[in-house]
């Protein structure tokens, strides 16, 4: 049971679109209706700005380290768990569940799964 709330939180945690929350707050877009394919980081940073580009990505930095720090406090000895867990961030941040599963490329959410998974397996 544990497992699957670990699981579960992950792949939310992934979900959270923090790029489309960005957007429609301080940009008033909406990026599923103005653009007909999925947003990269850089394509974001040029309709925000790189005050607000930069948030996006570190916030989804934080949603990767998050979801690790979540599998770490729920699962701490078992690291097969960290991977799926980080796994399953990433696939929640490609196919975000309040996006109706279309999400969008960003490389913030990789680097903080694959830096913290670095940290706390070396750290172990």
């Amino acid at each position: 049971m544990q497992d699957l709330l670990l699981y579960l939180g992950a792949y939310l945690i992934g979900s959270i679109p923090v790029g489309f929350l960005i957007l429609k707050t301080f940009r008033n877009i909406d990026m599923r209706k103005v653009f007909d394919r999925p947003l990269t980081l850089s394509q974001k940073l040029k309709i925000t700005g790189i005050p607000l580009g930069l948030l996006v990505l570190a916030l989804n930095v934080l949603k990767g380290v998050a979801a690790i720090l979540l599998a770490r406090t729920l699962s701490p000895t078992d690291q097969p768990d960290w991977i799926l867990a980080g796994f399953l961030t990433l696939l929640g941040d490609e196919f975000p569940v309040f996006l109706k599963f279309k999400g969008y490329r960003d490389i913030g959410v990789s680097v903080g799964v694959f830096a913290s998974l670095l940290f706390w397996m070396m750290t172990k």
